[in-house]
């Protein structure tokens, strides 16, 4: 079979044409940093590479979340910290004014003290959180939960339902405390036998008033009343505690997970520097030897070889 100069024109302009179509693929490749410069240029690779960006969105979305919760953790174990030292404070003031020893005068400093301790634990119950929702409102978190009636007695107007979070596919995380729980609640018995369910308003109220009349079996009866609530409040704390560390454990895991999808992704989309190099060595060197077998294809002719 004979071959044409033709064919070999055709056959070599092809070849040189592929070899300067790789060559500008890797330059792209090392100028972007990019296997593909459109997605066109490689669709399986692109469709993977949208998937994990989806999946690392996601994890980004839940990292936020977790974020968010750990902060208002934060702050609700801040505050229910010094609730409970108040609540404690007003334990020491009742075993102080039931010793006997002070006079008339140091009981009512005593009342006055426990006083403003009562308005820093309705201050405090009150809170709210980075985006201005109250802490301890359940749900209802554009509610004051804690309110004062005017009889003087708090009432809380929040209500006990759970505020959840989603911080990874299927998972989910309580973010608030009731202030139901926070303000604790107590059994008193009367002298007719029945009994009264008070929370830590109730209970100081009551021995505000006791101090203000100097009854000495009160004020000792607030003691254990104190007591109890002030233990309360300290198995929020704990309750806190535990919460806050599953967040880390999820945080670790969210940023395991990150990594592991970034890598996949790198490995789709960025270029291995090293190969790419190695390849456009390779195809330059190629091309090289395209261009002098072409130039020398199209210098052939008859006359070369008649002298």
């Amino acid at each position: 079979m004979k071959i044409s100069s033709n064919q070999y024109y055709e056959v070599l302009t092809k070849q040189l044409a592929k070899q300067q179509e790789s060559i500008g693929e890797l330059q792209t490749q090392l100028a972007t940093g990019k296997k593909t410069a459109v997605p066109s240029s490689d669709i399986e690779s692109s469709l993977e590479g949208l998937s994990i960006k989806s999946v690392l969105q996601r994890q980004s979305a839940y990292e936020t979340n977790l974020s968010y919760v750990k902060d208002r953790l934060t702050i609700e174990e801040s505050v229910v910290t010094g609730f409970q030292d108040y609540v404690y404070r007003l334990k020491d003031l009742a075993i102080t004014a039931s010793s006997g020893t002070y006079s008339d005068e140091d009981i009512g400093f005593m009342k006055a003290e426990a006083e403003g301790v009562l308005e820093e634990l309705i201050s405090l119950s009150n809170s709210r959180d980075s985006q201005n929702s109250y802490l301890f409102s359940g749900t209802a978190t554009n509610v004051q939960p804690f309110q004062r009636q005017a009889d003087g007695s708090i009432a809380y107007k929040g209500n006990s339902a759970e505020l959840n979070i989603q911080v990874d596919s299927g998972y989910e995380v309580q973010i608030n405390s009731s202030g139901v729980n926070l303000a604790g609640q107590i059994e008193r018995s009367t002298n007719g036998g029945s009994t009264q369910n008070l929370d830590i308003f109730a209970v100081a109220k009551d021995f505000i008033a006791a101090l203000g009349t100097n009854t000495k079996a009160d004020i000792s009866r607030s003691i254990d009343e104190f007591d109890e609530l002030g233990n309360q409040v300290g198995g929020q704390i704990a309750n806190l505690g535990i919460r806050q560390n599953l967040l880390e454990e999820r945080l670790e895991i969210i940023e395991e997970k990150k990594t592991v999808y970034e890598q996949l992704l790198s490995n789709i989309e960025d270029t291995d520097y090293s190969e790419a190099i190695t390849s456009l060595s390779s195809d330059m060197l190629a091309l090289e030897a395209a261009q002098n077998t072409f130039a020398k294809v199209t210098q052939m002719s008859l006359f070369n070889f008649l002298r």
